[in-house]
């Protein structure tokens, strides 16, 4: 698979249209725990990369989502503090929604299920110390 940046202007806008929904849902990870936040960072960081450098290092050099794109990219591990609060928010709210919702009894267990895949996902990606020093910044616009 050719994985350098593409030259074709469709093909670049649909990379582009497809980092974006990667990043929006990366957002909505952030605020609801059902839904990873890292995995998407990644795509959206792989589509920006084939579809727009600029975009690439925009997302990159983000307050938000440059620590955690960076600590990927140079050790392939998230922090201890990020790992143990996701986890945390996950246990929290997938507690409290399955207590107070009215689901079926089944659709609770299916979504239990999806939970424990993305726990299992979240508690196998490699742990750094929280004092593992910060990468550089070496992202930088064409």
């Amino acid at each position: 698979m050719d994985m350098r940046p593409t030259r074709d202007s469709l093909k670049s806008f649909l990379f582009v249209v497809g980092g974006w929904i990667c990043v929006g849902f990366a957002v909505i990870g952030a605020v609801l725990p059902l839904l990873p936040t890292t995995p998407f960072l990644l795509l959206a960081s792989w589509c920006f990369y084939r579809g727009s450098p600029r975009i690439h290092a925009w997302l990159h050099r983000s307050r938000w989502f440059g620590p955690t794109l960076d600590d990927w990219h140079e050790y392939r591990g998230i922090r201890r503090t990020v790992k143990y609060r996701t986890l945390g928010l996950v246990a929290a709210v997938v507690i409290s929604s399955l207590l107070l919702n009215s689901l079926p009894g089944w659709l609770k267990y299916v979504a239990l299920g999806a939970v424990c895949i993305g726990v299992y996902v979240i508690a196998t990606v490699p742990t750094l110390p929280d004092d593992t020093p910060r990468p550089p910044r070496t992202i930088l616009t064409e």
